[in-house]
């Protein structure tokens, strides 16, 4: 017999769940809350692109020799996350120690800047 009364409270709590957070507060989807597309609209203003002149490899560190952690492939555009002074190097016909972090199709890491083109 106790089990008729215990169902309806489960049910009611997973309702209740489903409305709010952890914390009592309101979720995603109410009056208030940010939305994705806005938010993206304000990163992508903020963004300072790269531009791949050539394919490069995206390094794990500011040097040369480090892992290559993925292809920043001729063309492609990407945001600049930072920017540093590493190893020097004299690659897509310039030479230099800048190197620009970057995030291209899921791989974060560091390319020489002179072959990432700085486009505002």
């Amino acid at each position: 017999m106790r089990l008729k009364f215990i169902m309806p409270a489960v049910v009611s709590a997973a309702l209740a769940g489903t409305a709010f957070g952890t914390a009592g507060t309101a979720v995603a989807g109410t009056p208030g809350a940010a939305r994705p597309a806005e938010t993206a609209k304000v990163a992508a203003a903020d963004c300072v692109s790269a531009w791949a002149q050539e394919n490069v490899k995206i390094r794990k560190e500011r040097k040369l020799n480090s892992t290559a952690v993925g292809l920043f492939t001729k063309d492609a555009k990407t945001c600049i996350l930072a920017k540093g002074t590493g190893q020097s190097y004299d690659l897509c016909n310039r030479s230099g120690n800048d190197w620009y972090k970057i995030t291209f199709r899921g791989n974060t890491g560091w390319i020489p800047a002179s072959c990432g083109m700085r486009e505002v």
